[in-house]
């Protein structure tokens, strides 16, 4: 594998990030959005400890620019989605400063965005961003050395995320995943479901339970070949995680997750050789036979794992939750010292294949890149156990060392020690309730208080029952998924389903084209919330759902409401006196003459078609 083709793919999802945010901005942090970056305290730091201990984003500098906070996230976001843009297209931008610059801009976005930092797939795109800088970083150009270390952290980032996630599904009673039915509800509870999720829980019965079968193989004994050093098995774990998330993508509204792991899954290829020699037939039957081996034992385990003996049909997990659990605490006892050993490993052979380059220079430039990056790698490593021990609550079982839980304190606040559990941090998960429905809020609005209420449509969420099924790949719409989650909570505890019924009573242009339709074409007067649970219809043809109310969420609201005010008040977005607008220039009004031409779609359709004809042009004249 070329060692472009992997940062040229994390540039890529980079791009659809940047992206997704940028078409959702106005809306989301502007003055008058649905979570004001305004709000926030940004104030300029005025020592190192003071950047860290606050909102670790560069934003806060905006003032040697003397732009708006909106404006310096905007910025930031344009400036990271070009840079993103022309790293995945031109492969001279493509080095390890560009992966640190879309790693900075980034995170500092991330950090004054709403809830984003809550989710999975952010954390694992910024840890992902930083390793491969690590990875691309060398001192010496074309050299290979430090990426050895590099490339193991990938391997233990893909272990520690499949592991992680998979062990706390099946150690989870609220999960059916032991008797195999799990697919059976895996995509109903969906909030964005895909056509392909919606026709999926029609398939036979013995399809999805062998689709479980798979999903719990490579979530939990595939990893485990992650490391092996035969170029066989490197293929075979390759192909078989480039085709599972592959299909996941096509299945799954799940944001940049899919993308960004099958995009991981290269680096579980294996690496280009210094000096390419051809294996002798006796090698290649010894690693044909090794990896034969290997791979039936696997399949032997799985075998026994699910009572295959009996079919696929009555299979099921054979090992009862709490033998899960406490096997789960005691091969974690034996990860940790061999995962130490392995990554001490690579240290070596990047050492010595650092001292095996040519001449002296060469080798100090090596031996330099590969201590750098061991260095930073050493910490990133340390501070991942705790929260990987973590998946067991085995701390007790597994003594790690005061430094490496000091080093997860210090990188949590920038997502690079992260809990890979669950896919929202706060709600666990929240989108893998088992159920035969999906929980969906629908808001109505209507210019009198007794009606006739219309139904406020989102892009991405089907609430009209006549609404089909979307697909969008790399695109995460928060707001969308905001509203959706809100139906678990209180109204008070929903800050940005609050406001966005606020803003809709006040008639805020920004925040309308987050919104499919308002159902009234003059102003909102009054707005009530509805709970219900959504079903497939069997055969869809004009109708894809029936919905059942649960509950009124919200009564008819107008905008003077007591408690909406009052809640208005807590959150700072009335009442509060706002500063003396920052005088534009030339960085601001580029920024507004560029939000005129782009707007806010509703999707990343034009993102793609851009990409995709600059990638043709660039091959057929450059």
């Amino acid at each position: 594998m070329s060692p472009s083709l992997l940062a040229k793919g994390i540039s890529f999802v980079f791009f659809l990030a940047f992206g997704s945010l940028y078409i959702q901005l106005p809306g989301l942090i502007g003055d008058d959005g649905v979570a004001p970056v305004r709000l926030l305290n940004l104030n300029m730091p005025k020592t190192l400890d003071d950047f860290f201990l606050g909102i670790p984003s560069i934003v806060r500098y905006r003032s040697s620019i003397q732009l708006s906070e909106y404006h310096a996230t905007e910025f930031l976001v344009v400036f990271g989605l070009v840079l993103a843009f022309l790293s995945t297209v031109v492969s001279a931008f493509c080095n390890s400063f560009t992966m640190l610059l879309q790693w900075v801009l980034y995170v500092s976005v991330v950090m004054v965005c709403p809830s984003l930092t809550e989710w999975k797939w952010t954390s694992l795109l910024i840890e992902s961003g930083f390793l491969c800088f690590l990875y691309l970083f060398s001192l010496r150009r074309n050299s290979l050395s430090s990426s050895i270390v590099a490339l193991w952290l990938f391997k233990w980032l893909l272990f520690r995320e499949s592991i992680s996630s998979g062990f706390a599904a099946l150690s989870d009673s609220n999960f059916p995943r032991h008797d195999l039915s799990a697919m059976n509800t895996f995509f109903l509870p969906r909030i964005s479901p895909t056509y392909a999720s919606w026709y999926l829980p029609l398939l036979p019965n013995s399809i999805l339970r062998a689709l479980t079968m798979l999903i719990i193989s490579m979530k939990i004994f595939v990893p485990f070949l992650y490391f092996m050093p035969i170029c066989e098995i490197k293929y075979f774990v390759f192909f078989a995680n480039f085709i599972y998330h592959a299909n996941f993508v096509m299945v799954d509204n799940d944001n940049i997750y899919s993308i960004l792991l099958l995009v991981l899954s290269l680096a579980l290829l294996p690496q280009p050789k210094r000096r390419s020699k051809k294996r002798s037939t006796l090698r290649k039957l010894v690693a044909a036979a090794l990896s034969l081996a290997v791979i039936s034992v696997m399949v032997y385990v799985i075998y026994i794992f699910f009572g295959l003996e009996k079919g696929v049909e009555q299979a099921r997990l054979t090992f009862p939750q709490s033998l899960l659990i406490s096997h789960g605490k005691t091969a974690i006892t034996y990860i940790i010292p061999v995962a130490c050993a392995l990554f001490v490993l690579s240290v070596i052979l990047a050492l010595g294949r650092a001292l095996s380059a040519n001449s002296y220079q060469k080798k100090m430039k090596d031996f330099c890149s590969v201590i750098i990056v061991t260095l930073l790698g050493t910490g990133l490593f340390l501070g991942s156990l705790p929260p990987f021990v973590g998946i067991v609550d085995s701390g007790s079982v597994v003594q790690l060392p005061p430094i490496a839980h000091e080093l997860s304190e210090t990188l949590k606040p920038f997502c690079l020690s992260n809990d890979y559990r669950f896919f929202n941090r706060k709600g666990g998960d929240a989108l893998m309730k088992p159920s035969e429905h999906r929980t969906t809020l629908v808001l109505e609005s209507a210019v009198d208080e007794k009606g006739p209420w219309k139904e406020v449509a989102f892009h991405h969420i089907p609430s009209l029952v006549e609404k089909a099924p979307t697909f969008i790949p790399g695109h995460f719409p928060i707001l969308d998924y905001e509203v959706a989650l809100s139906g678990d909570k209180s109204f008070e505890n929903s800050p940005i389903l609050a406001t966005l019924v606020y803003r809709l009573l006040t008639g805020q242009k920004e925040v309308l084209p987050l919104i499919a339709h308002t159902g009234i074409s003059t102003g909102i007067k009054y707005i009530q919330i509805k709970k219900y649970d959504y079903k497939m219809v069997a055969s869809p043809s004009n109708v894809w759902w029936t919905r059942t109310l649960r509950k009124i969420y919200l009564p008819p609201t107008d905008v003077s409401s007591q408690r909406l005010t009052q809640l208005m008040f807590k959150l700072g977005i009335a009442g509060k006196r706002r500063s003396r607008p920052i005088d534009p220039n030339t960085i601001s009004t580029t920024l507004d003459k560029l939000r005129k031409f782009v707007g806010q779609p509703s999707n990343l359709n034009s993102f793609y078609v851009v990409l995709a004809v600059v990638m043709v042009l660039n091959k057929l004249f450059i």
